[in-house]
């Protein structure tokens, strides 16, 4: 297994960003080794709104398809979410073709505007929640 990291994380409140550092992810080595960077870091932290930055990423097999329905799942159980944004066409197609297109959020834009619909659309459901309590209690 490699020492060096294949995602990298930073925090773009209330946003936490991955940014996949190999540009292929093919391998049983990388994938199990993105597969455990992915879970650890979100099992530490609770309700973790994660977008997962796939700029430099051409390939990927379908294990790793697996390993982000992993991730999702998890995020999701602790009250967070997970979003992909910077996916190429080619990778983007891989999505479509598995019907993945409907389970994942994909961007089609790069990180900084990804931070900033993911972002519009937390405050969406956040509003969509207030006005949904205040309509069960009238």
């Amino acid at each position: 297994m490699s020492d060096s990291n294949l995602i990298t994380f930073s925090k773009r409140p209330p946003i936490h960003v991955g940014r996949v550092q190999t540009a292929s992810m093919l391998d049983a080595v990388n994938v199990s080794q993105f597969g455990k960077e992915l879970t650890n870091f979100v099992q530490e932290h609770d309700k973790v709104n994660l977008l997962l930055d796939f700029e430099g990423v051409n390939y990927l097999s379908s294990a790793v398809l697996s390993e982000l329905l992993n991730a999702q799942e998890r995020c999701e159980a602790t009250g967070g979410g997970l979003r992909l944004c910077s996916v190429n066409p080619e990778i983007k197609k891989v999505f479509e073709i598995s019907n993945l297109d409907k389970v994942f959020v994909l961007y089609d834009c790069d990180v900084r505007q990804g931070v900033k619909r993911y972002q519009k659309s937390l405050e969406i459901e956040r509003d969509d929640e207030t006005w949904g309590h205040a309509t069960e209690r009238l």
